[in-house]
């Protein structure tokens, strides 16, 4: 067969080394048995073993969607086994419950290896489902870029957000629009706080127990403004390969909120548990840090970030997020929230490989496409999951 118009034929060296690039990209992301051999742990340190067995508490608005994503790649590389909704939360925001769990059966413990998705936490209801050794871990944002995100976002939600003609107006009175009680205004107030599972409202002697008992839980939680950071301590702490958390940003929004420093402050003071719980567990996080190595976590997150940009520039077109219209594969196209901000998503480049094409695909799919995914490979055909 002739080549087509002004290409050259490749040389059988010219074949090899194409073959060699696609094999590695490969391995590169999926990991598995032909992955390169894990480099030494550090001087002092005992070699480690990765860990099968996590549950991620995903807060809302957080940045949470990109960690399932890693999560999401990992499992299903490894055939791991996904505790799934049968849609798409856990009868949020009703607190989790272990029957919600598709397949789960009573008195069987331990039958999952991964839970991930949005859920208002209780201890006693995912220990009914998760083995006795999972790792918890969660993640945290400043309360007053998230009180602005979730404005956005749960606009039709929230009769909170409904009732006030614009963010500024929240910010500058929340208490104008919000009335305890009201189904949605979860989204409206202490919105970390509740999907931890915490009491609202809370004697203000009892915040500090209540939060070196949500440590005890979850050893690690993750901060937003330092998602490359949490990422590497991540890592670290699951002992997975260095490439496993490369991802992109998802559910990122066209044109974010901004806020004035006062605007923040309001924000943070009306939720004011949000705030005590961001400002500890901040604390903790960089106690961390420490402890790993700020020299040590600054090279960490410069290999992490030069490896998204290679990925982006292989898989994507624009090498970064675009609008969901502009994106032809509807598989790709991210959920719209009723009323909210536009969310981006990726378009994959033409031409691909077709062993880059899939993992590129599992970089670049939405989350609710992905739990679909999941729950198809784990029970067969159809799951029926529509809507939120």
């Amino acid at each position: 067969m002739k080549p087509p118009p002004g290409c050259r034929r490749l040389s059988p060296l010219g074949v090899a080394l194409g073959v060699f690039v696609t094999v590695g990209f490969t391995l590169g992301l999926l990991g598995g048995p032909f992955r390169r051999r894990a480099a030494p742990p550090p001087p002092g340190r005992a070699a480690c073993r990765p860990r099968s067995h996590v549950v991620f508490l995903k807060t809302h608005k957080t940045g949470g969607s990109s960690v399932v994503n890693v999560l999401s790649r990992y499992g299903e590389s490894r055939q791991l086994r996904f505790a799934l909704p049968h849609r798409y939360q856990f009868g949020y925001p009703a607190p989790f419950r272990a029957e919600r769990v598709r397949g789960y059966r009573p008195g069987a413990r331990g039958q999952f290896d991964i839970l991930c998705h949005h859920m208002r936490f209780d201890l006693a209801e995912v220990q009914k489902v998760m083995p006795n050794d999972s790792f918890y871990f969660s993640i945290v944002r400043d309360p007053g870029t998230l009180a602005a995100s979730a404005f956005s976002y749960f606009r039709a939600a929230a009769p909170a957000f409904r009732r006030s003609p614009s963010l500024a107006a929240f910010a500058a009175s929340p208490s104008r629009f919000f009335r305890p009680g009201l189904r949605g205004n979860h989204y409206a107030r202490n919105l970390q706080w509740f999907d931890f599972g915490l009491p609202d409202p809370v004697a203000p002697g009892r915040i500090p127990e209540l939060l070196a008992g949500l440590e005890r839980v979850f050893p690690l939680v993750l901060l937003a403004e330092n998602f490359d950071e949490s990422l590497v301590l991540l890592r670290d702490e699951l002992c997975w390969p260095r490439d496993s958390m490369a991802t992109f940003a998802h559910n990122s929004r066209d044109a974010p909120a901004e806020l004035s420093p006062a605007q923040a402050r309001r924000l943070r003071a009306w939720n004011s548990l949000d705030w005590a719980l961001y400002s500890h567990l901040n604390r903790s996080f960089w106690r961390r840090a420490e402890k790993f190595g700020i020299s040590r976590l600054r090279r960490e997150v410069s290999r992490l970030r030069q490896r998204r940009e290679f990925l982006a520039g292989r898989c994507l077109r624009g090498g970064g997020p675009i609008p969901a219209q502009a994106i032809p594969d509807g598989n790709l196209r991210p959920f719209q929230p009723p009323g909210g901000g536009k969310i981006l998503g990726f378009a994959l480049k033409e031409g691909l490989a077709e062993e880059e094409r899939e993992l590129c695909v599992r970089m670049a799919m939405p989350e609710l496409q992905y739990k679909d995914l999941l729950d198809r490979r784990q029970f067969g055909g159809k799951n029926g999951s529509s809507g939120l």
